[in-house]
This record gives C-alpha cells, structure tokens and sequence, in this order.
C-alpha cells in the first residue's frame, strides 16, 4: 500500500503544485534568492510527506559541521533516489543537484527541479559538460548551495564507484567549501526492493568535515580530493548498523 500512496501522491502533488510553479518562475526574474526560497519550502513539504507515506526514518549526523551563512558543494555517495529527498530536507537552506540531462524528458519534474536550482549534466558532450559545471559554480557563487553525487549513478555495491573529478570544478570555480556526505540505508526504501516496491526503513546521513581546497596548488588540491570517497564509504560503513538496527 505505500507504493501506491506514494505514486499517487507524487503523481497528483506535481500536477496540482503547477501554479505555484509558475509563480516561482515569475518571482525568480525579479529575486532569484526569494523565488530559492520560497522553493524550497515547497519542496521540503512535498519531500517531508513523501518521506513520511515510504516510512524512510531519517537519522542526521553531524549538522554544526557544516558552514553556515556560505554556500556549500555537498559531495555524497549515490544509492537511491531517495538520497536527494533526504539530504534535501536535512538541511535548512536552499539546495540544488546536479542531475543527468535525461531527466529532462520526464514531464513537468524538471520544472520543480530548476525552481530549487538543478543543473542537468550531458556526459555525452564534454563542451555541453563544462557549461553545466560553469553554471552550477555561478549558482554557488550567487550563494545557493549545490550537492553532486560524483559516482555517476545509483550504486547499490559494498565499494563506492570511482568519484569523476569534473563536480569538484564547481567548488574549485566557486570557491566555496566541499562537504562530503554519506549516505546510508535509502536503497532499501526501494531499490534494493523487488519490483521497486516501497519498504519502510532506516536511513544515516552523516555530514562530514568541509574541506577548502582555496589556494591549494593543483597537485595537494588533486591529493586532498581523492581522500573524499574513502572519507565518505568510512562514515558509511560505520553507520550500517544505525540504519539497520530494529
């Protein structure tokens, strides 16, 4: 039964949200900053309800580490689609992701996704590619936080895929902290599921030390860098028993 209370909710909540969608758009030509806002209000209701229909117990680790009144690159390993709607209501700040360019063919989603600030990324074409991260480090430089999951893909693996470098250009163009995150538990709401179906379960999500990596020479900034995926599948393996505990 969440299965279909969760579908039909994010079914009839995206087509009646629509005009508040065309609100947001009007709003962000005269104040972009307000329109993030007032998004992610929005969002963070819609992801809480969602979150709540799916039984996904949220546990947050390590909040006061994360700088405040700065944006921020938040680096996280990637498990399920749920890890966007967990750390997104984690944080109490705007907060945009970098997506694949195929969400793009998904009606009427990719609306919300731009009001919160989401680039989409084509791997295909490495001009189109770079565009994408110079965008999402001028989004980070008008002071609106962004999160990439360097991996590529959802990984339901014991090991982290390899992280690809290009996201890191966001912080090193922005220059604005990295915080890693790790992210626990949210494949088994789904994914990891038979058929896809929804499951209730608990979820870790473990902000970790910001990292500057401002004025560092490009090999330490290079070395500090590919510290980050083990940092984060550390953090993740510790925290398996929080998210799988009775």
């Amino acid at each position: 039964m969440r299965t279909i209370f969760a579908y039909l909710f994010a079914f009839l909540g995206i087509i009646l949200c629509t005009p508040y969608h065309l609100y947001l758009y009007l709003l962000a030509k005269k104040d972009q900053e307000k329109a993030y806002r007032h998004a992610q209000k929005l969002v963070k209701g819609f992801f809480g309800i969602v979150m709540f229909i799916c039984g996904a117990k949220c546990t947050v680790i390590g909040l006061e580490r994360v700088p405040k009144d700065q944006p921020i690159l938040f680096v996280g390993n990637h498990r399920s689609f749920f890890d966007i709607l967990c750390c997104h209501n984690a944080l109490d700040r705007p907060l945009g992701f970098m997506s694949k360019d195929g969400i793009l063919k998904v009606p009427i989603l990719p609306w919300y996704m731009k009001d919160i600030g989401c680039t989409f990324l084509d791997r295909s074409d490495l001009k189109k590619g770079l565009e994408t991260i110079m965008q999402s480090a001028d989004i980070v430089k008008s002071g609106h936080s962004m999160m990439v999951f360097p991996e590529g893909h959802r990984n339901n693996g014991e090991e982290l895929l390899p992280f690809k470098d290009g996201a890191y250009k966001i912080a090193q163009k922005a220059g604005c902290p990295i915080v890693p995150v790790s992210i626990c538990g949210t494949d088994n709401i789904m994914e990891a599921n038979k058929h896809n179906f929804i499951r209730s379960h608990k979820v870790v999500i473990e902000f970790l030390d910001p990292i500057d990596i401002n004025g560092m020479k490009p090999k330490e900034r290079k070395e500090v860098l590919e510290t980050i995926p083990g940092l984060i599948q550390e953090a993740r393996v510790k925290n398996l028993p929080l998210a799988t505990k009775k």
